[in-house]
């Protein structure tokens, strides 16, 4: 009993010491933490406090997971929608000028069809003799002369009832000559025996009339005995084409003939005192 009275005893003196030197020890380790760099002493104490690096570590390495959220950061899956609408976009217009180009033939095909109407439309019809001939002409048989002359003026022609008319002439004798030009009127032949005259109807009769009418000419002989022929066409518009002189109606025909007055050629003139 008094020997384990002795042990206990020295158990209980060597205690303070102990527990004196342990707490010494412990705050020699937080000085050389506390003035020591952080690296060094996680080296020295690493061996000696394993248990104590584990919540040292902990912090360090938290720090890394904060920087994983750069990942996070980058919305890279939140652009790759955003192609996928873009197809979707760029696919929906492309059914559309297909659409647009499937039609453009058959729009075509329309206007295809439509320009030969159009063409057909405005195409000119040829001037042509109308049906309804029907004209009140004014024209004499027949023109005295001088047995002697070799020219003589027609009297003036009178055409009524007709809008647009065509005169054709032809005479035996050298030439029927009449104006050249005359505002909106045709002419053709003036000055040879065949002549013809296209026009609205009363510009046709002033243009033949005009000055002191159309003029029969014979070179080679005396004018008497010659002949002028005419035929009046009613066209739908002006031409002198030559193909529709005998389209007319042959009621529309005259014939003008230059006759000689009734004088003697052996005629003696006696003087005349005038008082």
């Amino acid at each position: 009993m008094n020997l384990r009275n002795l042990t206990t005893l020295a158990d209980m003196s060597r205690g303070p010491e102990s527990t004196l030197k342990k707490a010494i020890f412990a705050l020699v380790i937080l000085c050389l933490v506390i003035i020591a760099p952080r690296s060094l002493a996680e080296d020295l104490l690493a061996p000696i406090l394993g248990t104590v690096d584990a919540p040292v570590e902990a912090p360090t390495e938290a720090p890394a997971p904060t920087e994983s959220p750069a990942p996070t950061e980058s919305p890279a899956p939140t652009e790759s929608p955003a192609p996928a609408p873009s197809a979707s976009h760029s696919t929906e217009p492309s059914p559309l000028p297909t659409a647009t180009g499937s039609p453009s033939p058959e729009a075509s095909v329309l206007t295809s069809t439509d320009s030969p109407t159009a063409m057909a439309s405005p195409t000119p019809v040829p001037p042509h003799a109308i049906s309804d001939q029907s004209m009140h002409i004014a024209v004499p048989n027949s023109v005295s002369t001088d047995p002697r002359a070799h020219s003589v003026f027609l009297p003036r022609l009178h055409v009524r009832g007709v809008d647009t008319l065509l005169v054709c002439g032809y005479t035996n004798a050298t030439a029927v000559s009449f104006t050249q030009a005359f505002p909106g009127v045709e002419i053709a032949g003036s000055g040879s025996p065949h002549f013809r005259i296209s026009g609205p109807a009363h510009l046709v009769m002033a243009a033949f009339n005009s000055d002191m009418g159309a003029r029969v000419t014979a070179s080679s002989r005396a004018v008497p005995g010659s002949v002028v022929s005419f035929s009046f066409v009613a066209l739908s518009k002006p031409s002198i084409s030559q193909a529709l002189c005998n389209d007319g109606s042959a009621s529309n025909n005259r014939t003008i003939s230059i006759r000689a007055l009734n004088m003697d050629l052996n005629m003696v003139k006696d003087p005349v005192r005038l008082k």
